[in-house]
């Protein structure tokens, strides 16, 4: 069967999003563009699959945490492809800015709190490494304009005070001035070097045009850029003065941060050495240097009364007090990780602290007393489980996720919290999860080991060389007659366990590669089965010690497998060709198979808990949903910038919990489940 060719809707699938410019040429600041935006927005309201929720914010780019300057409990963060717009006092409140098909890497937002802009690593699907910037209506979240020139990764963005420009800079030290009005570049250079800072300084009025002053570093310099409109050659154009920066002694100073004083007299710049420079701007005149942590001074910003909060990238906090050359800590806390982000509240009493390790903290200016509001996986989620079948009606808010980092945590999907975490960093990647009940998390790992671990995190018992090259699979079987679990593993090996004292009980090791999933039959739990590298199913039957049947096909490595609840109970297998084949026990080739028409590898399927639907995933970033029945693909989602290695149905059919190789984790409604036929 050859499932529809029906693309996602978005960015990734428009080719004019990054060639067309009919946008650029309406007038004022609404694209021409929305029309087709919403368009696609009436057929997404009809789409059964919408994204619910993403947890998620990997801390990799600098200022992607903002505060609204006019809500004190709005602000948004880059999240994958996406733009999040979320709220202190609700967490289930989210809103989506979409249109990006790579990861968001800057993000700006203009003093009236109004405008929102967002720049992007360079595309990968269309010749050119193009890096657009989407301008977004921050009310109505409506797309205005789409700024192009940039490519590769846009590292910087800035609104005038006035609103009228925006400005932007790309990796390869290209600098662009936008008029918001017309979405047309007015001033553009190549850069000696990448640009490293930048800020608007000051506007004022030059005969019928505003001229504009703004800090920039290039480089290992300070500037002074002065924006103005030359009537004799009708344009804009730029001049450059460099501050007066004082011998370095052979440092190499790079600069990472920068803000002024609220009179604007001065200019303070974080650096990669972990000092806060200051520099007076009518002068263009370096005045002190203040040593503030190590690993470079990452995020800085000045509050109402001109003291100064750094974050820094051991992990330092502090509020420096003070003015001109004098200057001394107030306070000084410690971070759990690098800090990347620092946001100020619209009241200024708060501020929002992005840190490297994904956790998001709400902190007082006044005394840096602080509290987590989210945390986040920072690397690619390699599983995801729920509770077991057997458990799951009073655990159907509880579920665990495992990292390539090696972290596992568990998490209330009532109010998206995390309820413990735990890290092996040794033992690798964390390649397998099952949960007996909501209080224990058993885990297969890089090194071979199993782990299980209760609610609170602690390690309850361990199989240190359960396997050669990784445990890869786990499954559990708890019932008053037979208790048992069986792993797979990395040396093609099935082994089958005692659960009550983890003893060896038989293995099988018929698999010439790696196996990479082992179920138990839903149906006859003294039946396993096992799918690898080999291109083989393989299906075992405990009580007569044997294998009862092979399946094999000659091309497609198997990545994953679920079995069906209905008809004759098949398996179905995911392989790296993009097939979903199914398998009857008695037969030994594949009574059907559905090739996707991406053709790219499926990492990930699951039958729903009704058996009605399957779920599958992987290299080309959307989560799909089949009806069992007519093989037909009923939903489409597509929100994860990168392949998705993981997904499982919540236990009551109504929500898909999907992992992907951006560290993302999205929650989707799915409206067509848990309806009786």
């Amino acid at each position: 069967i050859e499932m529809s060719g029906r693309g996602p809707v978005g960015a990734s699938n428009r080719a004019d999003l990054f060639t067309s410019r009919s946008d650029a040429q309406s007038t004022g600041r609404e694209s021409k563009n929305d029309e087709y935006d919403h368009k696609h927005d009436d057929v997404d309201d009809q789409n059964p699959l919408q994204l619910e929720h993403m947890l998620g914010y990997a801390g990799d780019y600098h200022r992607t945490i903002l505060a609204s300057p006019h809500d004190e409990n709005v602000f948004m963060k880059s999240l994958g492809s996406l733009v999040s717009i979320e709220n202190l006092a609700d967490p289930h409140s989210q809103t989506f800015l979409r249109g990006h098909d790579m990861p968001v890497c800057a993000l700006a937002i203009s003093d009236s709190g109004s405008l929102i802009a967002s720049g992007q690593l360079g595309t990968k699907n269309f010749k050119g490494c193009a890096a657009p910037i989407f301008l977004w209506h921050a009310t109505s979240h409506r797309r205005l304009a789409v700024l192009r020139g940039l490519a590769n990764k846009v590292t910087m963005l800035a609104f005038s005070q006035d609103e009228a420009f925006i400005c932007g800079c790309d990796e390869d030290c290209f600098f662009y001035v936008w008029d918001l009005g017309t979405s047309e570049v007015v001033f553009g250079q190549k850069l000696t070097a990448p640009a490293t800072v930048l800020k608007w300084a000051e506007q004022k009025k030059v005969g019928h045009y505003f001229s504009y002053e703004l800090v920039l570093g290039i480089g290992g310099s300070i500037n002074q850029a002065l924006l103005s409109y030359d009537n004799f050659r009708m344009q804009w154009v730029m001049t450059f003065k460099p501050y007066q920066v004082p011998p370095s002694g052979g440092l190499q100073r790079c600069f990472n941060c920068v803000d002024m004083s609220k009179d604007r007299i001065f200019v303070y710049v974080g650096t990669s050495a972990g000092e806060v420079m200051v520099f007076r701007r009518d002068t263009c005149v370096f005045r002190a240097c203040i040593p503030c942590c190590t690993n470079g001074l990452q995020d800085l910003v000045t509050l109402e009364d001109d003291s100064i909060l750094c974050g820094g990238g051991d992990g330092s906090f502090l509020r420096l007090t003070g003015r001109d050359m004098s200057w001394h800590f107030a306070h000084q806390i410690k971070m759990d990780s690098m800090v990347r982000s620092i946001s100020l509240t619209a009241s200024g009493a708060e501020a929002l602290v992005g840190c490297a390790s994904g956790a998001i903290y709400r902190c007082l200016t006044a005394t840096l007393t602080h509290t987590a509001i989210s945390v986040s996986h920072t690397t690619a989620i390699s599983c995801i489980a729920f509770p077991n079948a057997h458990h799951a009606s009073q655990n159907a808010l509880v579920f665990a996720t495992g990292t390539v980092s090696g972290e596992v945590k568990t998490w209330d999907l009532a109010d998206y919290s995390c309820l413990s975490a735990i890290r092996f960093p040794k033992s690798g990647e964390v390649k397998c999860l099952t949960l007996t009940d909501a209080n224990t998390v058993i885990s297969g790992w890089q090194d071979g080991s199993i782990r299980c671990t209760n609610a609170a995190g602690v390690q309850v018992w361990s199989i240190p060389t359960a396997h050669r090259d990784g445990t890869t699979s786990v499954a559990v079987h708890l019932d008053p007659t037979l208790q048992y679990f069986v792993s797979g593993g990395g040396d093609g090996a099935v082994r089958v366990w005692k659960f009550s004292n983890r003893e060896l009980v038989t293995q099988y090791t018929e698999h010439r590669r790696g196996v990479s999933k082992v179920l138990i039959d839903i149906k006859s739990p003294n039946i396993v089965h096992s799918v690898g590298g080999d291109c083989s199913v393989l299906s075992f039957d405990l009580k007569a010690a044997r294998r009862i049947i092979c399946h094999i096909v000659n091309t497609g490595a198997m990545l994953d497998m679920t079995q069906r609840k209905d008809s004759e109970l098949e398996l179905v297998t995911a392989d790296s060709l993009g097939r979903l084949l199914y398998w009857d026990i008695d037969i030994r080739d594949p009574v059907m198979a559905v090739q996707d028409p991406s053709r790219t590898a499926i990492r990930a399927c699951e039958i729903s808990h009704s058996g009605r639907f399957l779920a599958f995933a992987g290299d080309d970033n959307a989560l799909k949903v089949l009806d069992t029945n007519s093989q037909q693909m009923i939903s489409l989602g597509q929100v994860h910038s990168s392949p998705i290695l993981s997904l499982t149905w919540t236990p009551d059919e109504r929500q898909i919990i999907t992992g992907g190789s951006d560290s993302s984790l999205c929650v989707w409604n799915f409206y067509l489940g848990g309806q009786l036929n």
